[in-house]
């Protein structure tokens, strides 16, 4: 802990969250730099206990190097929950959440930080809120979930309300993140795909009308729909060609499908780019080497599949290629968050984001409002 100089947004979002009697969820951008604000309400807090919980394996690797390095602790001085769901009262305990959901409750006194606490509000998930507490606090760049009314009534009764926001904006004038450029490339589905993303579309809004949207014959025909968006080799195309015009740079792509993911990089390496891949099919050692290689620059460009889309912080990248994503606005934050984090010598970054429908081409209009003022965008047709 020692030498931890808080941001302003920081030592401000733990004045209010003080004066809330230390309950609250904190929204920040991603990079913004939630897990120092953690670890300094943890320290502020004083509490004997604390349980920090994560979505992911990789998360939770993370928090146990950075606690461990902001309270200058040995790392068997926090105790990972992995096996036997048990808190060690008098220490900071890291979980998983889906561990965290069998622990029983402890006599001592609780604080409980949930990171990305939107996924905890999940009924699989939600058991982990429950834990008697002293303390709370939730984490996340986008506390809201658009599918259901979790926020409201899962997380804010358990957690306490929403706080404190920390924006693009705000970022971007404190310097947590880079100036960045969106470059939207807007191309034409192969003929055979296109007329196929019509036939379910259609097919889509019958059953719908039928079935309602949440219905399970609806939502494997919009899978099946999905499916067809992503895989377009025009996809693949683009984005060689996005790659060969920063060639030097540091790359990093996003798809959807593993078997893209593949393909990008077998190209890739024929054409002697010095690429890599990371996707959840991987073993986890082969992904932390990717990962290592890249940020040490021993490979130009990283192929991802969903995989980073939280969690890791790889701040060495310049050019970050949409290639492929879902409609979830949590999606998308998280991306630009892994491409706008400063670094040496970086002193900005551009997004290209590959789009071929009128609902991508609508949800990136709706965003360039929004980040009027914050970053430029513009539009080219491939």
């Amino acid at each position: 802990m020692a030498g931890v100089s808080l941001r302003r947004w920081q030592s401000e979002a733990l004045e209010v969250w003080e004066q809330n009697r230390r309950k609250g969820i904190v929204g920040a951008v991603t990079g913004g730099g939630k897990t120092v604000f953690a670890l300094s309400a943890i320290a502020r807090a004083k509490l004997e206990t604390t349980l920090i919980v994560v979505p992911t394996v990789a998360l939770l690797d993370q928090w146990w190097d950075e606690t461990a390095a902001f309270f200058n602790v040995r790392l068997d001085d926090i105790n990972v929950i992995r096996g036997k769901p048990r808190i060690r009262a008098g220490t900071i305990n890291l979980a998983v959440m889906n561990t965290a959901t069998k622990i029983p409750p402890v006599s001592s006194h609780l604080f409980l930080v949930v990171d990305e606490c939107h996924k905890a509000a999940s009924p699989k998930l939600r058991a982990v809120l429950d834990l008697p507490k002293h303390a709370a606090l939730g984490l996340s760049a986008t506390p809201e979930r658009p599918y259901d009314e979790g926020l409201e009534e899962v997380l804010v009764p358990a957690l306490g309300p929403v706080l404190y926001r920390y924006t693009y904006r705000e970022a971007l004038a404190d310097g947590v993140i880079v100036p960045f450029y969106l470059r939207n490339v807007v191309f034409e589905l192969e003929p055979e795909s296109q007329a196929e993303y019509d036939k379910l579309t259609r097919a889509i809004a019958r059953t719908i009308d039928r079935f309602g949207p949440e219905a399970p014959e609806s939502v494997a025909l919009m899978l099946r729909r999905a499916r067809v968006l992503n895989l377009s080799m025009a996809r693949v195309r683009l984005t060689l060609r996005l790659v060969a015009r920063h060639r030097g740079q540091r790359i990093l792509i996003f798809h959807e499908s593993v078997e893209a993911c593949i393909l990008i990089h077998a190209v890739l390496i024929e054409n002697g780019v010095k690429a890599g891949i990371y996707h959840s099919k991987m073993g986890m050692r082969e992904r932390a080497d990717m990962l290592t290689a890249y940020r040490a620059g021993e490979i130009e460009v990283l192929v991802t599949c969903r995989a980073l889309d939280e969690g890791f912080n790889v701040p060495e990248t310049e050019i970050g290629i949409i290639a492929a994503s879902t409609a979830t606005r949590r999606q998308r934050i998280q991306r630009l968050g892994r491409v706008l984090r400063p670094a040496a010598g970086k002193d900005g970054a551009t997004i290209y984001t590959l789009v071929a429908t009128k609902p991508e081409i609508d949800r990136l209009r709706a965003e360039e409002i929004e980040l009027e003022g914050v970053a430029e965008a513009s539009w080219v047709r491939a």
